[in-house]
């Protein structure tokens, strides 16, 4: 004897919700692996969308494509543009690379204000080349610091470690 019956829809499973971030995710190492292969083309391809909507990793890869040149004519104004784009959601490679491109005019004016600035965030958020080349300024007195010699071991002391 049944009491009652399901509706049919109860033998169907629901459907997995599809997470955005996840499929962005997949897109995203979709460019890496054709990056992988060489095909750079097919990696801006696939980049290009996903760093038009703010991913800053494929921001990231996209201006790493024109610094390099890999698929496309080397420029680094337009890698200097997506690097910002970035970092100014706080990618510390993209920071890092500005700061390079501000000590030595690469797509941007050569400024040491910039460079500082940029070499400081991106040192505080990890990057380790980032704080050894803080350490090296607060070590020689370059990009208008003082020499400090504890500054300069603080930053060491920061590359070297795990942190």
């Amino acid at each position: 004897l049944c009491l009652f019956t399901l509706p049919s829809t109860a033998d169907k499973p629901a459907p997995v919700p599809i997470n955005p971030a996840s499929a962005q995710v997949d897109k995203f190492q979709s460019g890496k692996s054709a990056f992988d292969a060489g095909k750079y083309s097919k990696a801006r391809e696939i980049w290009l969308p996903l760093a038009e909507s703010g991913d800053p990793r494929a921001q990231h890869a996209i201006a790493r494509l024109y610094e390099k040149g890999n698929g496309v004519d080397r420029d680094f104004k337009v890698a200097a543009d997506w690097f910002l784009k970035a970092a100014e959601q706080g990618h510390a490679d993209s920071e890092y690379r500005l700061a390079v491109g501000h000590l030595y005019g690469l797509g941007v004016k050569r400024d040491e204000a910039e460079t500082l600035s940029w070499l400081r965030k991106a040192a505080n958020h990890g990057h380790k080349r980032a704080q050894k080349m803080l350490a090296r300024a607060y070590q020689d007195g370059r990009l208008g610091l003082v020499a400090d010699p504890e500054q300069a071991k603080y930053w060491y002391d920061k590359a070297n470690s795990g942190s």
